[in-house]
């Protein structure tokens, strides 16, 4: 018993002791690591597989907005492709190439159209931002656009749907002088000569009468024109509208020609209703009407 009470065996003991109980220890740490290892992992991968299907969703989801939005539109797509002669395939493959981040997405301007401050214009309409996308293929894509002729018809119940329409799309204006300052200009959309150059307001440039390359484009054209540079500037009556319009000079003074002035005051008498044609739909049934009675 002695053997027992020896200090040094006693110390050694002790020492033994403590390097069993460090090992054991030691050992369930590794084992308590590996398993935190293997969760981290697993979690690390379930994150990842989550991530993917997050991203497929919103592939998806995107891919949805779009299809949905050509084939709700498609109508319209068609309608200002052919205006501005822009191949309708290559128009869809374009708004899909610009509308590629979901988050973006916004079906009032589906060119991504934006101001001066950088910042997505919100158009008042789905039809307004799909002309103003074809506008923009039409000046930064000139290569896309086929702008063979194809003269006005005789047809002014047709022109003045037109006119009414894309009224609707500038709405700053007022469809009623819009059409009187055309019926004004034109003999009330029967001049052949502008019929022929697809210009019903009279539009001048550098080599006489301008000549558009379609009605609806030419259209199109003067309504943007009366948008920006008349309305937009305050300029909206008639007399205001005439003196930059159609001017005169009366003793060396400039102001509005007053043959002008009656011609719209008497046209106005004329186009005192709402407006009647406010989409492509209703302006395609009108010329496919006309087609069946021929």
């Amino acid at each position: 018993m002695k053997l027992f009470r020896n200090p040094y065996l006693i110390k050694i003991g002790k020492i033994m002791a403590v390097f069993i109980l460090t090992i054991l220890i030691s050992g369930a740490s590794i084992k308590h690591m590996a398993i935190q290892s293997e969760t981290h992992i697993d979690s690390k991968y379930l994150a990842e597989s989550n991530n993917s299907q997050v991203d497929l969703l919103l592939k998806e989801e995107e891919k949805n907005n779009i299809d949905n939005f050509i084939n709700n539109n498609e109508e319209q797509i068609r309608f200002f492709a052919n205006m501005f002669g822009i191949d309708y395939e290559i128009a869809i493959a374009k708004i899909k190439e610009i509308n590629i981040d979901p988050n973006t997405f916004n079906e009032n301007n589906i060119g991504l159209i934006r101001d001066f401050n950088g910042n997505i214009i919100n158009y008042n309409s789905v039809d307004r931002g799909i002309l103003e996308f074809f506008s923009f293929l039409d000046n930064s894509f000139p290569e896309l656009v086929n702008n063979s002729y194809r003269p006005g018809p005789n047809n002014p119940e047709y022109i003045e749907a037109l006119i009414q329409y894309f009224s609707t799309l500038y709405n700053n204006v007022d469809h009623k002088l819009m059409l009187s300052i055309g019926a004004a200009e034109s003999g009330y959309y029967t001049a052949k000569t502008m019929l022929y150059k697809n210009n019903i307001y009279g539009g001048m440039g550098s080599n006489g009468l301008i000549q558009y390359k379609n009605i609806e484009y030419g259209v199109w054209q003067y309504i943007k024109k009366m948008s920006e540079q008349y309305y937009d500037k305050g300029l909206n009556t008639i007399e205001s509208i005439g003196y930059v319009f159609c001017p005169q000079m009366i003793n060396g003074i400039k102001t509005v020609s007053s043959h002008w002035v009656s011609l719209v005051t008497k046209a106005l008498e004329t186009y005192t209703y709402d407006i009647r044609y406010v989409s492509i739909s209703q302006l395609n049934d009108l010329v496919n009407n006309e087609i069946n009675e021929i």
